[in-house]
């Protein structure tokens, strides 16, 4: 029966641990303020004309693909793109980084590949890894924890954070590399269950299956902060956890994604083989659509010619008054991100 559910993360038991740990935050310091509330892609603290920006995520259990496989030279790109895609949500340019590693031992050639990893993400967003921490933990980790937290910086009148978007405005999809660093617990429930040999070509590709699943993160920093010179950005959203449901981050809108980007064939062979149907396929993974840029109707053409050869882009739909997401072409319907 499709619809099935392996494997997979229960995202409202996720919500309530969520909300039951920022409910006992009730400290605040009273020399500074943040700017916006929980549940954003990054957090924003105001320091006058300017905020910085902090978050923090990591690469998963996509880690275990790449233990299986000893390959951990592209690790390093999905923990610092997780970081700096949502970074720039807010219209800030990640400047640093720090690194957290948690392993239950160490070893040098391990070590080697994860910072030659660490170092292309750098070069690719354009930031200094300034530090970081490594832990060998045996009695508490049987495999490695590899995350990170960005630092940015942006000034107040250029903070992008929703508020303006409204009915009419635009929405822009730019292609994901593939899988990014979601929906692993899926992906290797159904890997399992199938059978997939790592080594052998992923079905219906001329890439191995390895090859296929460690594709790594898009990190889309350059083009964003380029374009936001250019077109009057109304919100942004990191396809990541939770799938497509990460436009409601932005702002309670009702989004219409009548002509949503063509999945990979990675997202289409993991759906028949788990027997996935499409609502769930769109809220574990990103199904091709990596980054979500709304625009208001008149900057559509500056966009275009603005984002034109440097990476792949549609026009996936449009806002309306309301609230939640509609896929009309596939009878799918969000409420919300939880």
């Amino acid at each position: 029966m499709q619809g099935s559910d392996p494997q997979s993360v229960d995202r409202k038991m996720v919500g309530e641990f969520v909300s039951s740990f920022i409910r006992q935050l009730k400290f605040k310091r009273e020399d500074f303020r943040t700017i916006g509330s929980f549940g954003g892609f990054t957090s924003l603290i105001d320091l006058g004309n300017f905020a910085v920006s902090l978050n923090t995520d990591g690469v998963g259990t996509k880690v275990m693909i790449a233990e299986e496989a000893e390959r951990y030279d592209t690790l390093g790109i999905d923990c610092i793109a997780m970081n700096v895609n949502d970074a720039i949500t807010s219209g800030a340019e990640p400047i640093a980084m720090v690194d957290y590693i948690a392993l239950k031992e160490p070893n040098a050639e391990v070590a080697r590949q994860l910072g030659t990893g660490f170092n292309v993400g750098a070069q690719m967003s354009n930031i200094t890894i300034v530090g970081g921490e490594t832990a060998v933990v045996p009695d508490l980790i049987n495999h490695i924890d590899i995350s990170g937290t960005s630092l940015g910086i942006v000034q107040n009148t250029q903070i992008v954070n929703g508020e303006n978007i409204k009915e009419g405005d635009l929405i822009f999809g730019l292609q994901s590399s593939g899988l990014h660093s979601n929906g692993f617990t899926t992906v290797r429930d159904i890997i399992k269950k199938s059978h997939l040999d790592l080594n052998e070509k992923f079905p219906g590709d001329n890439k191995k299956t390895i090859d296929v699943l460690l594709e790594p993160t898009r990190i889309y920093v350059r083009e964003v902060l380029d374009i936001m010179n250019i077109v009057n950005i109304k919100g942004m959203a990191n396809i990541t956890g939770g799938g497509i449901k990460n436009l409601t981050r932005m702002k309670d809108m009702k989004y219409v994604l009548s002509d949503p980007i063509e999945p990979q064939n990675v997202f289409k062979q993991l759906g028949d083989l788990g027997d996935l149907s499409p609502s769930q396929m769109y809220e574990i993974f990103n199904m091709g659509t990596g980054y979500v840029i709304v625009i208001d109707p008149e900057s559509r053409i500056d966009f275009i010619n603005s984002l034109r050869s440097r990476v792949q882009f549609k026009e996936i739909g449009h806002v309306e008054n309301g609230s939640g997401i509609e896929m009309p072409s596939m009878e799918v319907n969000y409420s919300g991100y939880y």
